[in-house]
């Protein structure tokens, strides 16, 4: 698996000597993890994430291609938060890969396809109504780079909350990275690749 690089890595290893390597695992059902302090962080795959060496100069894509984009951004995140699967698979590319990471470069869920992604989305949903819970996904900053007339990087800032029936107010499950790449096919722009990287070493409840 690479290495992570630059800020991320920098960032990892602060977390690592404040918190030292114990992780949360997540558990049969991918909606909910479960704590096990005799699991170490050094048992789990490295996170394949490398880093953004274009954020100090972003090469944006066409006003058209950037609307569509971000588009399929905000309506991948309603659809988490509507627990709706309707139009995600047309958002998706047969080969997209998924990849859930923690703030110490490990990872904690991975797909590799169209299926396997919605497979684990609809857990998610059917997870979240029989806890009675409700997501909203909150997204900021943005930044799209163009690769080429066919292929878009991007970086988002998410914070999701959740609420909870039995409580008044929703709270902060998360707060993290959305890694992104886009490509462009004869049906338009589609996710490629999706990586999120939460910004605390422990991941309690699955909202992602």
């Amino acid at each position: 698996m690479a290495v992570v690089r630059g800020d991320f890595a920098t960032r990892a290893l602060r977390t690592k000597l404040a918190l030292g390597l114990t992780v949360v695992m997540i558990s049969a059902a991918p909606a909910i993890a479960q704590s096990d302090p005799s699991d170490p962080a050094a048992s789990m795959p490295d996170c394949t994430y490398q880093g953004t060496d274009y954020l100090l100069s972003v090469t944006n894509p066409p006003p058209d291609d950037r609307q569509l984009i971000m588009d399929l951004i905000h309506r991948y995140n309603w659809a988490l938060d509507d627990g709706s699967l309707v139009g995600v698979d047309e958002m998706l590319r047969d080969d997209v890969t998924y990849e859930l990471c923690n703030s110490i470069e490990k990872q904690v869920v991975l797909k590799t396809n169209k299926l396997q992604l919605e497979q684990y989305l609809e857990d998610l949903s059917n997870e979240l109504d029989k806890n009675r819970s409700m997501t909203r996904h909150i997204e900021s900053n943005t930044l799209l780079n163009a690769i080429d007339a066919n292929t878009v990087q991007g970086k988002t800032t998410v914070v999701v909350t959740i609420q909870f029936g039995g409580i008044e107010t929703p709270v902060v499950d998360y707060t993290g990275a959305l890694h992104t790449v886009f490509k462009k096919d004869g049906s338009g722009w589609k996710f490629s690749s999706i990586i999120l990287i939460t910004d605390g070493p422990k991941i309690s409840f699955r909202a992602r």
